[in-house]
């Protein structure tokens, strides 16, 4: 249930941010936004549920999209803790949130994809009504998502 949480509020953290940077700031894009704009996507929207099911496969899923964010957060961090751009500290703290979450979720699902345990295996806390209905939570701003895309 943990992992759950922590794939869902990695991927919508990360996303968001990313959108905002595009929209409000208009910030250009480029690969590095897309890939971890898009494993933000699939982070929250498939990692996250795949792991109530099948623990290996959606931490392996999540081990993936955390590695795609990697270079976009370097990246970032490079222009965000230059002492010579002076970026507001709000950016520097969301940076930090940003790096310490995706850091969590990477250690989080290389020591789940890495251990020992079925791949059949699913998260056995709650009960299968539960996860079905924690799985139409990110489908829903997938879907939401999908249809608005064109106008963000």
């Amino acid at each position: 249930m943990t992992r759950y949480l922590l794939y869902f509020l990695t991927g919508v953290a990360m996303a968001t941010v990313i959108l905002f940077f595009r929209g409000y700031v208009s910030v250009p894009h480029n690969v590095y936004s897309d890939v971890a704009l898009l494993s933000g996507m699939v982070l929250f929207s498939m990692a996250s549920w795949v792991t109530l099911f099948r623990i290996k496969v959606g931490t392996l899923l999540a081990l993936l999209c955390s590695l795609a964010m990697v270079p976009w957060l370097v990246r970032v961090g490079l222009r965000v803790w230059d002492a010579s751009v002076n970026a507001p500290q709000v950016l520097q703290v969301v940076h930090a949130v940003l790096a310490v979450l995706a850091f969590l979720s990477l250690v989080v699902s290389a020591r789940y994809t890495f251990s020992k345990g079925s791949w059949n295996s699913g998260t056995a806390a709650p009960a299968v009504v539960l996860k079905l209905l924690l799985a139409l939570i990110p489908l829903a701003v997938l879907t939401g998502w999908l249809l608005v895309k064109d106008e963000v």
